[in-house]
């Protein structure tokens, strides 16, 4: 996948839905309005635009607040936006730089990761507005695919997620997905989703596996509705899903908001 392009789509969908009225409130992000959510998002790409290019593992230094004034905040996102991108083109994917999980400490991690925030938050901000488009299925695919392998382990064993155990199905039910599994051209790039993944929870372990099987939960549907689930934008019970089995397995599928 060319990460670097997808993540400019849904970085400049964000602004584009936002811009407009950024005291929208954003009913998936309870408390916050579009102007918070374009700040924060704001803040995440200023940070990575500074940290990528030090070629160090070690965290990041504290980012100033956006400007608060709706010119200025947008100028400064679509600014942070520019640098980001030029990151990602200058800075070699193998080269070292922190991240917050226990993937490898790669720049190359970056512009997945942030396409995938990009792709959640410009739906937010579609939603604060109005209807909000469908996502693509083969992106959010991905995207569950990178919460699942990279985030909830993160996050469980840093105690941000329930500590439910068991097995939890989901399976994805878009036409891409009835085939065989194919992988991208680009060797760096991780395979892609079957459309079907096993997780099975024990501890802060999590083990994930492809391939049908039953667990002690299921979520089955489209990507783009699994995805919004997975992330509690909606719940299990959400446009085209079906969910089976114990609940709090699947909630426990969710790396934080």
């Amino acid at each position: 996948m060319d990460y670097p392009a997808m993540f400019q789509t849904q970085a400049e969908a964000l602004i584009d839905a936002a811009a407009g009225n950024l005291d929208a409130p954003v009913p998936s992000c309870p408390g916050w309005d579009n102007r918070r959510l374009v700040s924060h998002v704001a803040r995440l790409l200023a940070s990575t635009a500074a940290h990528l290019p030090r070629g160090v593992v070690d965290p990041p230094a504290f980012t100033e607040r956006p400007p608060a004034q709706d010119e200025a905040l947008v100028a400064h996102y679509r600014a942070s936006l520019a640098a980001t991108l030029a990151a990602f083109q200058a800075v070699d994917p193998a080269a070292p730089a922190w991240n917050f999980t226990n993937a490898p400490q790669v720049a190359g991690f970056w512009p997945r990761r942030l396409t995938h925030e990009l792709q959640i938050h410009a739906w937010d901000a579609a939603n604060a507005v109005g209807p909000a488009p469908e996502l693509d299925p083969a992106l959010a695919a991905d995207g569950i695919d990178e919460v699942l392998r990279v985030l909830l382990p993160a996050a469980r064993a840093a105690g941000l997620t329930s500590h439910a155990e068991g097995t939890a199905h989901v399976h994805l039910t878009d036409p891409l997905f009835t085939g065989t599994p194919s992988v991208t051209d680009e060797a760096a790039a991780p395979p892609a989703p079957s459309g079907e993944w096993m997780v099975a929870l024990a501890g802060d372990s999590v083990e994930v596996s492809e391939g049908h099987e039953k667990g002690d939960a299921g979520l089955r549907g489209p990507a783009g509705p699994a995805l919004l689930a997975i992330w509690g934008r909606t719940g299990f019970d959400g446009p085209g899903l079906t969910a089976f089995g114990d609940q709090d397995l699947l909630t426990a599928l969710r790396p934080g908001r």
